[in-house]
């Protein structure tokens, strides 16, 4: 085999092009063209080029090869699978093009139909679609670059990214695969086996499986999605972070719950939000609304709680509360309160050691006070007809009090009127201690009162009633306390946006130019 040593012009050859492969050659010295002909190899910069002809044009500094193209450097790259070539020589790119073009290297392999490829810089474009493997992970996309000496990968236009666990569509995604990176830019969408995740702008990390969301950001779970501003998310642990305008939505319960700070555990399919965060139970007939300081949202299919802790309210069209703590289960929808409850409904105030709601269609059927049962209503200034026990079982009719039964020391104040207008003057006192009191109420006015085991009472004319006895022991009238609807919808609006572009782990690097040297 013979070797051919050949130069171009300076413009063209800042290095010689050897052929050292061929089986004919034959030249046109008219337009400085030389052919090759079968088993053709090409050496340029280090370089090897083969292919069944080429054509090599001088004047123009260009090698075009035809047929079973397959370009490399020892221990760098391959390029093969192409069925035309074109390769300038001053630039030292080849625009390799076939029905299955492949560069592979020791990270990665590359798979199109075209590709123009940089053997200097290193640093191959596609337009027309390409697959890339790499480990265990393909990547899809429409237009794209390969930096291989950054091993950074630019992708554009219908991105998918498939690993075992995942499969990730973006419009455009940066990958470094030294340290298994992806960044993506635009509308992204990650599908898994437990959740699918969406947003705008982020990172993630293939083998940590951590990442960070930003921008419209959403965690979808079976019938349960949280949004935020921006989502930190680690895959391995299940632990999502949400900062920012949280939203939790539970389409089965009809449930929002919104705040500013969160954490999803995926494994157990528990939330916590905090940051002024309020629950909302949505319905046909009304709406609940509960606040707190931090929320807990248990999503297990069988038994999903709710638990509200510290500073917690509750309101309703016909009904409000505060206590310290709440749990709301909505498998058997009770509520139950802790920690000096207190509720509100239309003129009674009723307040206890702790209380267990039920509800119903979202309206209450029943409210059982536990220890230190109280109930009172004002009737003028500083005098209330008041209802006080051990335990206290109150029900319900439309949401409005219908009925009272009370049990263990069962004590009653009531005022009597000598009818029911609403201008009737108060005649009497009736004051009754006993075991057992039934109570029945009509548009929350006490309406008649019966009593049961041992009872003990006296009525007094109303100037009569000394003012040592008018208020029974725990009586503690507070209707500044009930919480208005504004201290709800306030917390529902939302905070400014965490539209920062995404936090990322790692320093891009700079893809640096190379510039044409002058022989």
């Amino acid at each position: 085999m013979c070797v051919f040593v050949l130069s171009a012009s300076g413009l063209f050859a800042q290095t010689k092009v050897e052929i050292i492969g061929g089986d004919k050659m034959y030249g046109d010295q008219s337009k400085n063209l030389l052919y090759i002909v079968d088993n053709v190899v090409i050496r340029h910069n280090g370089v090897i080029i083969q292919c069944d002809s080429a054509i090599r044009k001088a004047d123009e500094g260009i090698i075009e090869g035809f047929g079973n193209i397959y370009i490399y450097q020892p221990d760098t790259f391959t390029l093969s699978g192409g069925d035309y070539m074109r390769y300038d020589e001053a630039s030292k790119t080849a625009l390799v093009s076939g029905r299955n073009v492949i560069l592979k290297d020791q990270q990665m392999t590359l798979l199109t139909t075209s590709l123009q490829y940089n053997t200097t810089n290193q640093i191959g474009y596609y337009t027309n679609g390409a697959d890339i493997l790499s480990e265990q992970n393909t990547l899809k996309s429409r237009r794209g670059y390969y930096n291989r000496r950054g091993n950074v990968f630019n992708f554009k236009d219908n991105v998918r990214l498939n690993s075992p666990e995942y499969t990730m569509y973006s419009d455009t995604l940066d990958y470094f695969a030294g340290s298994k990176t992806a960044y993506f830019f635009g509308p992204t969408r990650i599908v898994s086996a437990e959740n699918t995740i969406v947003c705008n702008y982020g990172w993630y990390n293939t083998k940590t499986q951590k990442a960070n969301f930003s921008r419209s950001a959403t965690i979808y779970s079976d019938s349960v999605y949280i949004s935020a501003d921006s989502l930190l998310y680690d895959k391995k642990s299940g632990l999502g972070t949400g900062i920012g305008n949280i939203h939790l939505h539970d389409s089965t319960e009809h449930t929002d719950v919104f705040g500013q700070h969160g954490f999803y555990f995926q494994k157990t399919k528990l939330s916590v939000i905090s940051g002024k965060p309020l629950a909302v139970m949505a319905s046909d007939k009304d709406t609940m609304y509960l606040l707190a300081d931090t929320f807990y949202f248990s999503n297990d299919s069988l038994n999903k709680v709710l638990r509200a802790f510290h500073g917690t309210a509750i309101h309703q069209s016909e009904f409000q509360g505060r206590c310290d703590s709440l749990v709301y289960s909505f498998s058997d929808s009770l509520i139950h309160l802790y920690n000096k409850p207190i509720l509100w409904n239309g003129n009674n105030q009723i307040t206890g050691d702790t209380m267990r709601i039920s509800i119903r269609n979202n309206t209450i059927k029943t409210l059982k006070v536990t220890g230190n049962a109280f109930l009172a209503s004002e009737v003028k200034p500083d005098h209330y007809n008041q209802i006080a026990g051990q335990e206290m079982i109150n029900y319900f009719d439309s949401n409005r009090l219908s009925s009272v039964l009370v049990e263990g020391n069962a004590q009653s104040i009531y005022y009597l009127r000598n009818n029911e207008t609403d201008s009737a003057e108060y005649t009497g006192v009736n004051k009754v201690a006993c075991g057992l009191m039934r109570i029945s109420f009509d548009s929350s006015k006490v309406k008649s009162i019966r009593f049961y085991t041992q009872p003990e009472g006296k009525i007094y004319p109303v100037r009569e009633f000394p003012d040592a006895e008018k208020h029974l022991s725990g009586l503690d009238w507070n209707p500044e306390g009930k919480p208005l609807i504004e201290t709800f919808t306030d917390r529902k609006k939302p905070r400014v946006k965490n539209d920062l572009a995404p936090v990322k782990p790692l320093i891009k690097p700079k893809v640096k130019k190379t510039s044409k040297k002058k022989k």
